[in-house]
């Protein structure tokens, strides 16, 4: 699977400039068309996708009348920074770009003084058996290399439609190495290994074009980067304002908020969290076409957490990649190599595991801590625990969720209906809309915000 090719192996601080040569070696920007279109075309949802959106609108319809409605009371959406907490940025949603064949990477990549942090010489750790091993402990445990073999077939289904559990229960995969399947398919695509399709997964891997390298960001975070890329856009966006309703009955669009304050626009770009979209919190005049309510109920998303642990004393191996846990916590990984010297651990949870630790509210790190000692020994975290934070992403009251996933019957065709436009003056964006194998990604959030504005340049051409 190629998003697995994406470990969180970190080590040498390398210059941006020096990995590829040239700018923007990727972005497909130059395929857009100037429009001096003068209507009003507003934006919902101030995250990756609304936010390039609003940049590229700005550049290339430089008359219209943008205006960007953000829910909460940040821009960035599933994009967040928790300053403070440590010597370097952390990233509480989207922690790494994957692939340098996209526009986000480049978008990254040419913002002023990043630094990447490269993903060479690290090692992978398990509990398994009740015991912590390495990954070179286990090179000839018979059920580790099944379960390897298994994970890298995933993306290489060509049977019925099934979950990926089904599918290790059909294999009789040893029961001792599920966890670890779990982890490395469900828990990476942000549900649990029950719900996902392998199928779905198998769609979408193959349809990847973004490059198999895995970069993160030694001293800047995601946030800053998309103010300084996105500045034209930033300043249009009027936070604290939740779209309620939305009428789209006549050729004008009329848009309600919270406050029953109303908005009209010719055009209309809509960038929604499909969590938000499933929980009906959006009212349609008239209602959405059947194709795509049936796209909403069917592709999935669901709760996710990033749990950020400090400690004064590092207890584990100075080479921790992963550790892939057999108890709440699918994966665990050490983000402060080639970034700082605070001790963190960052627990990735999600699914039915993160809807278990959610449950237990700021006792989540109790758990964890337990878990951790349980395979260090000696009380080793307990004793050196020192703070904090926990990023549920489920109970963000305008995402409500991590992001999407393929269901089994929730495929691209799925995706393709929610992403399809209305009427020739709205379209959709986001993650969620990708229709080409980017979903759940920054740069897929960010080249659905490319197709909904150059459908908008065609539709006013």
């Amino acid at each position: 699977m190629k998003r697995r090719l994406f470990v969180k192996n970190i080590s040498l601080a390398i210059p941006a400039t020096m990995l590829l040569p040239g700018l923007l070696t990727s972005c497909k920007k130059d395929k857009l068309s100037d429009t001096d279109w003068a209507g009003k075309i507003i934006i919902i949802g101030a995250g990756a996708a609304g936010l390039y959106a609003g940049h590229l609108i700005s550049q290339y319809a430089p008359n219209a009348q943008l205006q960007i409605l953000e829910a909460s009371n940040q821009r960035g959406g599933r994009v967040r920074e928790l300053s403070g907490f440590a010597d370097f940025p952390i990233e509480l949603g989207a922690e790494e770009v994957h692939g340098n064949k996209s526009s986000w990477y480049d978008i990254v990549k040419n913002a002023s003084g990043v630094n990447f942090v490269n993903d060479n010489n690290t090692t992978d750790y398990y509990v398994i058996d009740n015991l912590l091993k390495s990954e070179d402990d286990l090179t000839a445990d018979t059920d580790v290399i099944a379960g390897n073999v298994f994970v890298e077939q995933a993306s290489n289904y060509n049977g019925a439609d099934q979950s990926v559990k089904a599918k290790a229960d059909a294999d009789n995969l040893s029961q001792r190495i599920r966890p670890f399947v779990n982890a490395q398919t469900g828990n990476e695509y942000g549900t649990d290994y029950s719900i996902l399709s392998i199928k779905g997964i198998t769609e979408e891997d193959q349809l990847w074009t973004a490059g198999d390298d895995n970069y993160a960001v030694a001293n800047r975070s995601y946030i800053s980067i998309m103010q300084e890329a996105f500045a034209d856009a930033w300043d249009k966006v009027l936070l604290n304002t939740q779209v309620k309703k939305i009428d789209y009955t006549s050729s004008t669009i009329v848009l309600t908020d919270q406050n029953n304050q109303t908005y009209t626009c010719d055009k209309l770009i809509i960038t929604i969290p499909l969590a938000v979209l499933k929980a009906g919190d959006v009212e349609f005049v008239p209602v959405l076409p059947a194709s795509k309510t049936d796209a909403i109920a069917n592709i999935g998303m669901g709760p996710g957490m990033k749990i950020i642990l400090k400690f004064n004393n590092r207890f584990w191996a100075n080479d921790l990649g992963s550790l892939y846990g057999s108890g709440n916590v699918p994966e665990i990984w050490y983000p402060s190599l080639g970034r700082g010297n605070t001790q963190l651990l960052t627990c990735f949870v999600m699914g039915n595991k993160a809807a278990t630790l959610s449950a237990l509210g700021n006792s989540a790190k109790q758990s964890i801590l337990a878990e951790l000692d349980d395979a260090f020994g000696n009380n080793a975290a307990t004793s050196s625990f020192v703070d904090a934070r926990i990023m549920d992403w489920g109970k963000e009251p305008f995402i409500k969720g991590a992001y999407s996933f393929p269901t089994v019957g929730g495929g691209i065709s799925k995706r393709q209906a929610l992403a399809a436009s209305l009427n020739n003056n709205i379209f959709f964006a986001g993650e969620a809309t990708h229709t080409e194998g980017h979903s759940g990604t920054v740069h897929g959030a960010v080249e659905t915000g490319y197709r909904a504005v150059e459908e908008f340049i065609e539709s006013v051409d």
